[in-house]
């Protein structure tokens, strides 16, 4: 090992994600970290691109210190912008030296490298090459292997069999793709349920029991989907509830699918938001529902749960198989099947129904917060590597 562990361990995160669930995560691990004199150090890559405000995304505590180390050679992508496209770049294509200096400066005893990035994969080198144990946080398991390219499932086959542990950040990581036997800690995409609580909801039409997706407003999230089950409802003379789509519809998809199913007075999109703005109508509604035809975890289902929402989510989100209990906070559902997806958005339509579900809704949300699973990383670190 590089450095005696008797002034505490120093683990060293490697990774270019950052969203609001990743930093919950991190202050947790930290915060517990710190107890044993242990520290946190974080590597991004200067050039990744992130869809996401920096400063919000960062980890903030005493014994957390962050690093942005200059890569290799960046990637692109192109996206299209109206008439125009345009290259943004996504990642690096090779570790550099400066990482392993940085590395080598921070003189960790654990590597923590989220997911096989070709920048990740730095971290990952730099430990076998020092006899560091290399812990692995993914979302890609056996069981959804298949939503991604070839080269996924031939990368993990590769870089997994290197793997002392895994972090399973959705239920079909807990197997990994290489079939490692090392051990694994569950630790899924997590809000802080500390600061999602439950609060009076004001902002309902009497009457009206509100409904609410949240999301970008495009085929793959399933909006038509849900939609299509919503017009079941009204088909069966229920017509007292509302549907919010808080996300942006970009170019009119959403808008144009509302009036072919002929709910223009009973859906509305609200455009993008963030922050309070968003806060304030998501926890306003009664139940939360994902239409989704894809999404690996779909963070947000946790959100939801946190606010007490009951939750009608989607069987293509791995969110749906940790945090959904059928008939007890809420229905795992195929939002193709109209009529049966209808049928459990008109049950919500109980108010004892509802509130029944929104206590266990509360409990589940409390049960995966990321202030529960930051230590129990740690805590399963301390168990098999020696963490002390």
């Amino acid at each position: 090992m590089i450095e005696s562990i008797v002034n505490g361990r120093r683990v060293a995160l490697v990774t270019r994600a950052r969203a609001p669930y990743h930093r919950a995560l991190q202050e947790a691990f930290a915060a517990e970290a710190k107890s044993a004199g242990g520290e946190l150090g974080l590597f991004y890559p200067q050039d990744a691109w992130c869809p996401f405000d920096q400063e919000t995304m960062k980890p903030s505590g005493a014994n957390i210190t962050i690093t942005q180390v200059s890569a290799g050679d960046v990637s692109s992508q192109w996206f299209q912008v109206g008439r125009r496209w345009k290259a943004e770049a996504i990642g690096t294509r090779l570790p550099s030296r400066a990482q392993w200096l940085a590395l080598k400066s921070f003189r960790p005893t654990d590597i923590w490298i989220h997911e096989f990035s070709p920048f990740c994969l730095g971290g990952l080198l730099y430990a076998r090459r020092n006899g560091l144990p290399v812990i692995v946080s993914s979302e890609v398991g056996s069981e959804n292997v298949e939503w991604f390219p070839g080269s996924v499932r031939r990368w993990h086959h590769l870089w997994g069999q290197f793997v002392d542990g895994w972090i399973a950040q959705t239920p079909a990581a807990r197997r990994p793709v290489c079939h490692s036997k090392a051990p694994v800690v569950e630790a899924y995409h997590a809000a802080d349920s500390r600061k999602l609580k439950p609060r009076a909801r004001a902002g309902r039409k009497p009457g009206r029991t509100q409904f609410v997706q949240v999301g970008r407003v495009l085929p793959r999230k399933g909006a038509d989907l849900l939609l299509a089950a919503l017009a079941w409802v009204k088909s069966q003379g229920r017509v007292d509830w509302e549907l919010k789509l808080l996300g942006p519809d970009s170019d009119g998809w959403g808008a144009a699918q509302v009036e072919r199913f002929g709910l223009e007075g009973w859906v509305s999109i609200t455009g993008h938001l963030d922050g309070d703005s968003l806060w304030e109508v998501f926890s306003d509604a009664d139940v939360f529902t994902l239409a989704t035809r894809q999404d690996t975890y779909a963070a947000v289902v946790h959100e939801a749960a946190c606010l007490g929402l009951p939750l009608i989510v989607s069987r293509h989100a791995g969110a749906a198989q940790a945090l959904v209990r059928d008939d007890v906070n809420g229905w795992v559902v195929d939002p193709e099947d109209s009529a049966g997806y209808g049928a459990r958005l008109m049950q919500m339509l109980d108010g004892p129904t509802r509130d029944r579900m929104s206590v266990e809704s509360r409990r589940v949300g409390e049960a995966f917060s990321a202030h529960e699973r930051g230590p129990a990383i740690w805590r399963w670190m301390s168990d098999h590597f020696g963490l002390s």
